[in-house]
């Protein structure tokens, strides 16, 4: 595999999660919309060797903000309740919420309908921006 270092290795940069040994997820970018609804993101796999140009130092300001501290980020009250989705727990979607940091683009068809995806609410990205914390005053 080709080592990426002059663009800044994923396993050095900020918006790198690690999962296991030598490979993570770039949280890099928000999820975009879907036109299936339903839809969990998952973020990309990368080996820590590798790297892109969108490269930031591993710091306190490349941090990626977590969903649930996120203004893009809509959780309804009970959670989402999706139809006919067995593949992750019920307790994972009472914690999940849509993110909708990307508007749709267009495509070539006509009429396709736009469903955010789902994210967890420990997930993140470096796309997000902290909400306001109200503090009560």
């Amino acid at each position: 595999m080709e080592d990426m270092a002059g663009k800044g290795r994923c396993d050095q940069c900020g918006f790198w999660k690690m999962a296991r040994p030598r490979e993570g997820w770039c949280r890099r970018h928000a999820p975009k919309p879907s036109s299936v609804s339903d839809r969990i993101s998952h973020w990309p796999t990368t080996h820590g060797g590798q790297g892109c140009g969108e490269f930031a130092a591993a710091d306190a300001n490349n941090e990626p903000v977590a969903c649930n501290d996120c203004v893009y980020w809509h959780q309804p009250a009970l959670g989402l309740q999706p139809v006919d989705r067995g593949d992750k727990l019920g307790s994972w979607w009472a914690e999940a919420g849509l993110c909708v940091r990307r508007a749709p683009t267009p495509v070539s068809e006509p009429g396709p309908r736009a469903f955010w995806c789902a994210t967890h609410h420990a997930d993140g990205c470096a796309d997000g921006r902290h909400a306001a914390k109200n503090d009560g005053a």
